[in-house]
């Protein structure tokens, strides 16, 4: 083990499963970014649209000394046969994505938030069973292809200041809660139509396993499932009865190309975090304790076992500067103290650093994370 390590080689070593010379850490910083001048991160399939934005992002995790590992581009291209046309843009403070396809159209709208500095959707894709036949012949039809060329370039504007992750689609059932029908219709339509249901799932699944092998296939170095899990969404038994098979896959895959895979658990933590690691995901990114989460930091490890690596640790509010700076201390302390049990182990505010966050409070994260020795 090296005595002084970068960012990205602390990074490294804990998703290898190795010890690095201090607690590693890091930060999602590209909400606070863009509530502050940054300018507004832009959805869509690629991310290539927000390429321009990488270096300011960069200068600012310079600044803070805080690595980053994601917002730095997707790592693969989408395209469409069998007469399927996609549209997406910016239009105000609209973003649309529009499927026009033999069997009918879907459409989803967000609007920008100048609050959170997000694109809440506004209307979902899928209002009802007559769309699942759409969505199926859109998944039937979609092909991917590596971008490994942007990952070159990401890598050397990184750095040493962070570790890209190489994101993978959500699995079907977070792309249904998340993105295509929202919580409430996805319940229903499971009850109500179970058999086209878990036809389509399983369609969305088996489309986006082409995206899994490419990536883990590829130069990168560790995978995530962007998720967003949560226990009160997707509790246990829901996320065993219908992800559960698609997540081994994942995994199984990731690591036969010799790839650790995590997963974006952002919300409650209960039950999820030791099924993630029975069904071989390697850690939870963004991972929030109480009181903002359901778990203490130490039955955060304790559920998830030692090997699993825990990434997140400081509510997001903690970092608002009239935010008792004791607190704030003692919840870092809390989550560096795992230390002493594990090093598979990453300290960041969990989720993101909000717009009215303060980055000097990031900086004194990373400080006493630097101070934490192994």
């Amino acid at each position: 083990m090296k005595s002084n390590m970068t960012p990205r080689e602390r990074l490294r070593a804990v998703y290898h499963g190795e010890t690095p010379d201090c607690v590693a850490s890091l930060a999602d910083l590209s909400y606070w970014h863009a509530g502050n001048g940054g300018g507004r991160f832009i959805p869509g399939k690629t991310g290539d649209a927000n390429h321009g934005k990488l270096k300011d992002l960069l200068a600012l995790h310079r600044q803070t000394g805080a690595a980053i590992h994601l917002n730095t581009g997707s790592y693969y291209r989408t395209h469409y046969t069998g007469g399927v046309e996609f549209r997406s843009g910016v239009d105000g403070d609209l973003y649309v994505e529009h499927f026009i396809t033999p069997l009918g159209e879907l459409r989803e709208v967000r609007q920008w938030s100048g609050q959170t500095c997000s694109w809440p959707i506004t209307r979902h894709m899928v209002s009802g069973v007559g769309d699942l036949r759409i969505l199926r012949y859109i998944a039937q039809h979609t092909g991917y292809a590596a971008n490994w060329e942007l990952l070159a370039t990401v890598n050397r504007l990184v750095g040493e200041i962070g570790l890209p992750l190489v994101q993978v689609p959500y699995t079907g059932m977070g792309f249904f809660i998340s993105r295509y029908a929202g919580v409430e219709q996805t319940v229903l339509l499971a009850a109500d139509e179970p058999d086209e249901f878990q036809e389509t799932l399983d369609c969305l699944n088996r489309s986006h396993r082409e995206v899994v092998r490419l990536m883990a296939e590829g130069p990168s170095e560790v995978l995530m499932v962007s998720d967003n899990l949560s226990a009160d969404v997707q509790s246990p038994p829901w996320f065993r009865r219908y992800s559960s098979e698609h997540y081994r896959w994942m995994a199984q895959t990731a690591h036969a190309c010799g790839k650790p895979i995590v997963s974006h658990i952002d919300g409650r933590l209960r039950g999820l975090l030791g099924l993630s690691a029975e069904l071989g995901i390697d850690g939870g990114d963004a991972v929030t304790p109480a009181p903002w989460g359901d778990l203490t930091p130490r039955e955060c490890r304790e559920e998830a076992g030692d090997a699993f690596i825990l990434s997140g640790g400081v509510p997001p509010d903690h970092f608002h500067p009239e935010f008792p700076i004791e607190t704030f201390d003692a919840a870092v302390e809390a989550w560096l103290a795992l230390a002493d049990r594990s090093s598979a182990l990453i300290i960041a505010p969990g989720d993101q650093l909000p717009p009215d966050g303060d980055p000097a409070r990031v900086t004194r994260m990373v400080e006493m994370a630097n101070a934490r020795r192994y």
